[in-house]
């Protein structure tokens, strides 16, 4: 049997999918029957080991590949002196992107450390499958850079919720000029 989860802890608003593939999963459908009640929903996805985990690294390319290409847009911009111009524009013509990523850049670097290996693991799903895996090796070096701030030490639950994408971006901004320190704020 072949597994890979989708989706945040269970919680009011999330039911995560423990999607599952291989000849016999109703042992798996059997578990999901149980574990419905605490939020948890088991969806078989075929016979084929690996359809599951492949799944799986699809839809994390997808959501965290977006967090990182929003970190590079505005790291980019940091380093070419246009943060303030890509914003006004943003603002007027993606807002909802901009939103995004005022919201979830501050907190990239709790979890940064341990992203770096899945999204080299996405890049080797991608070149397995005829993709080029050089979007996803991207993003795994954006993760490095952020796993080394110091807001990297920090926790879900310890995130300083005043720090803005801003903030962020700045100090790895810095990190990129001087690669051989880690910032301090």
């Amino acid at each position: 049997i072949d597994a890979g989860i989708v989706g945040a802890a269970p919680g009011p608003r999330s039911r995560p999918r423990f999607y599952v593939s291989g000849a016999d999963v109703r042992p798996m459908q059997a578990l999901g029957d149980s574990l419905g009640d605490i939020g948890f929903e088991v969806v078989a996805v075929g016979p084929e080991p690996g359809r599951a985990s492949a799944l799986e690294m699809c839809y994390a390319a997808l959501t965290k590949g977006t967090w990182t290409l929003h970190a590079v847009v505005l790291l980019a911009a940091e380093m070419l002196g246009l943060t303030d111009e890509i914003k006004r524009e943003m603002a007027s013509s993606q807002r909802a992107a901009l939103e995004a990523m005022e919201a979830r850049i501050p907190r990239l670097p709790a979890d940064s450390e341990r992203w770096i290996g899945e999204m080299e693991e996405i890049a080797k799903t991608f070149a397995e499958a005829g993709v080029t895996p050089a979007f996803h090796d991207g993003a795994a070096e954006i993760f490095r850079l952020l796993a080394r701030t110091p807001f990297a030490a920090e926790t879900r639950e310890t995130i300083d919720a005043t720090r803005t994408a801003a903030d962020t971006i700045a100090t790895a901004a810095r990190l990129l000029k001087s690669p051989k320190r880690a910032v301090k704020n």
